[in-house]
C-alpha cells in the first residue's frame, strides 16, 4: 500500500489515542500467531521430508509414540520459526493450530528433544549422524531438480569458512581452548554463494584450524553439487591455502580461487615485479560508482563529512587511508607440485596522515587460483573477495536460526543439532527459491519471519480438511496465499 493510500485522521490532534481496551476470550477460536507454518509444512509434505529422514535415521528402539522424523522436524521447525533452544519448542507444542497444521496430536517435549538428541551416539549408533546428514542432502537434490527445469543453473561458487564458537558450559565433549584461550568448538562450513544455502556444517573441537577437514569436506560434497552444476568455483581466505584443500578441488575437476597466505618470500616476490608489470586497479565497487557517474542525468549527491578521521587527528591518531592500488600476475608452482597456478597480487599505497611527506608504504595482498586465463587478474580479485558475504550467513545463522546454541554436552548430539539448524536454514531458502520473489532469498530472517511465518491464522478443521483463515490486511497476503497454492500443486 503507497502512503498516499493510507487513512487520514478525519480530527485534529494526536493520531495515536490510546482508547480503553476491553478483553475477552474466545470459546471455540483456534488461532496461532505461526499461520505462515502453512509453507513449510507443504513444502516437507511435498518434498517428502520425513520419509527421507525415517528411512536412514534409526535411533529409536520403540516408537512411543513418536519416530526419528517427528523429532527432527518438531526442531527444524522450531528454530524456523524463531525459537532460539530447545525450551521454544515448547510454543509450539502446546499450541493447537500448530498441531492442526502440522496434522499431529501432540509435539516432543523439549526435555524429550534433549535425550533424542544424545542418542545419536558414535558408539550405539554410528551411522545415525551421518543418515541425518543423507537425509538433508537428499531433499537438496530433489529441491535442485525441481529448480532445474524452472531457472537455467550453470554455476555455482561453494565458500569454505571456520566460525569459532564460545561455550560457557565447561561439560562439552569434544571442546577444547582456541587460539585465543577460549573455551570453544570451531565449526567448518561450507555454502552456496547467492542463495545462502548451506551444503555442509561439521562439529570440531575449538583447537584445530579453521581449514582442518576441508578437503575431506569437499571430496564429499563437490561431486553432489557438480551432477547439478555445470561449473563450479570454490572460495576461501588464506588459511585454505594448502596443498590438501588445492587437490580437492582439482579431483573434483573444479576451479578455486583462494586468498593467499602472507610470507616473507612473496612479499620478496611482489617487490621484485618491474613497475611496468604494475596495472592500475579499481574495485569493483569503484567502478559501478564510476559506471553510475557517467550515467545521463547523473546528479551526484552531497557527500558528508568524515567524523571519524575528523576526530582521529584530533586525538593524534594514525590514521591510514588507501590511496591507489595497482594489479600484477605471476605464475607459482608450490614445492613439491608439478602443477603451477596463477598468483594474483595486489599492490596498495596507504596514506599515513601523521608521517605522510616521509614515506609511502606498500601493503600486498595476494590471491591464488587455477581459473582460466579467460578471466583477467581484475575478475579474478572480485571473484575472490565477493567470499565476504559468507559473514553476514554466518551472522544470520546464529542471530535468526539460533544455529550455534549447542544445546547439550555431547559432541554427537551438537552435531545433530548443527544438521537439524542446517535443514531449518535450508528450508526457508528452498521456499523462496521455489514459489517467492528472487529477492526474498537474501532477506534477513527477522524480516522473512514477518512476512511469511509470523501472522496470525484461524485453523478450522471442516469436512476432514484443515482450512487456515487469516486477515486480508497482511501486507504479503497475495504472495503468501500463491506460494502456498504453487507448492501444493
Amino acid at each position: 500500500m503507497a502512503e498516499e493510500d493510507l487513512a487520514w485522521p478525519g480530527t485534529s490532534g494526536r493520531v495515536t489515542r490510546l482508547p480503553r481496551l476491553h478483553l475477552e476470550v474466545a470459546e471455540r477460536s483456534t488461532v496461532t500467531p505461526y499461520g505462515g507454518l502453512a509453507l513449510a509444512a507443504a513444502f516437507l509434505r511435498r518434498f517428502r521430508v520425513a520419509q527421507a529422514i525415517d528411512e536412514r535415521v534409526h535411533v529409536l528402539k520403540l516408537h512411543l509414540p513418536f519416530h526419528e522424523s517427528d523429532h527432527v522436524l518438531a526442531q527444524a521447525l522450531n528454530l524456523y520459526a524463531g525459537g532460539e533452544c530447545l525450551e521454544d519448542q515448547a510454543a509450539l507444542q502446546h499450541d493447537e493450530g500448530v498441531l492442526r497444521m502440522l496434522g499431529a496430536c501432540r509435539l516432543p517435549d523439549p526435555t524429550t528433544a534433549g535425550d533424542f538428541l544424545r542418542r545419536f551416539d558414535g558408539r550405539r549408533h554410528p551411522a545415525a549422524l551421518a543418515g541425518l546428514r543423507e537425509a538433508v542432502d537428499a531433499v537438496q537434490d530433489a529441491v535442485w531438480g525441481k529448480l532445474a527445469g524452472r531457472r537455467r543453473r550453470e554455476g555455482a561458487v561453494v565458500d569454505l569458512d571456520g566460525h569459532t564458537k564460545a561455550l560457557y558450559g565447561v561439560q562439552k565433549e569434544g571442546a577444547d581452548f582456541d587460539h585465543r584461550g577460549r573455551w570453544s568448538y570451531s565449526v567448518l562450513l561450507a555454502s552456496l554463494a547467492g542463495t545462502g544455502e548451506c551444503l555442509a556444517v561439521r562439529n570440531r573441537p575449538g583447537c584445530v584450524r579453521s581449514s582442518e577437514g576441508a578437503a575431506e569436506l569437499l571430496a564429499e560434497i563437490l561431486p553432489r553439487v557438480k551432477r547439478r552444476f555445470s561449473r563450479v568455483l570454490v572460495r576461501a581466505d588464506s588459511d585454505f591455502d594448502r596443498r590438501d584443500v588445492r587437490e580437492a578441488c582439482e579431483a573434483a575437476g573444479v576451479c578455486f580461487a583462494f586468498v593467499a597466505r602472507e610470507a616473507s618470500n612473496r612479499l620478496a616476490w611482489a617487490e621484485g615485479i618491474a613497475e611496468s608489470a604494475w596495472k592500475p586497479f579499481r574495485t569493483r565497487a569503484h567502478r559501478e560508482r564510476a559506471a553510475r557517474g557517467s550515467r545521463a542525468g547523473f546528479v551526484s549527491r552531497h557527500k558528508k563529512r568524515d567524523r571519524r578521521r575528523q576526530r582521529a587527528r584530533e586525538r593524534g591518531y594514525t590514521d591510514l587511508a588507501l590511496v591507489r592500488q595497482w594489479v600484477a600476475e605471476i605464475p607459482w608452482t608450490p614445492p613439491g607440485s608439478p602443477k603451477t597456478y596463477r598468483m594474483i597480487l595486489r599492490r596498495q599505497r596507504i596514506e599515513q596522515s601523521d608521517q605522510e611527506s616521509l614515506f609511502e608504504f606498500y601493503r600486498y595482498r595476494y590471491v591464488v587460483t587455477d581459473l582460466p586465463r579467460s578471466w583477467s587478474a581484475e575478475q579474478v580479485i572480485d571473484a575472490t573477495y565477493q567470499r565476504c558475504d559468507q559473514e553476514n550467513v554466518i551472522e544470520q545463522m546464529g542471530s535468526g536460526v539460533g544455529l550455534w546454541r549447542m544445546p547439550v554436552a555431547e559432541f554427537d548430539g551438537n552435531s545433530a543439532w548443527l544438521e537439524i539448524g542446517r535443514l531449518a536454514w535450508n528450508l526457508g531458502k528452498w521456499i523462496a527459491q521455489l514459489v517467492l520473489p528472487a529477492e526474498v532469498v537474501r532477506w534477513e530472517w527477522k524480516r522473512y519471519r514477518k512476512a511469511f511465518v509470523h501472522l496470525a491464522a484461524e485453523v478450522i478443521l471442516r469436512g476432514r480438511q484443515c482450512w487456515l483463515r487469516i486477515s486480508p490486511a497482511h501486507r504479503f497476503l497475495d504472495r503468501l496465499v500463491a506460494a502456498q497454492v504453487q507448492l501444493q500443486t
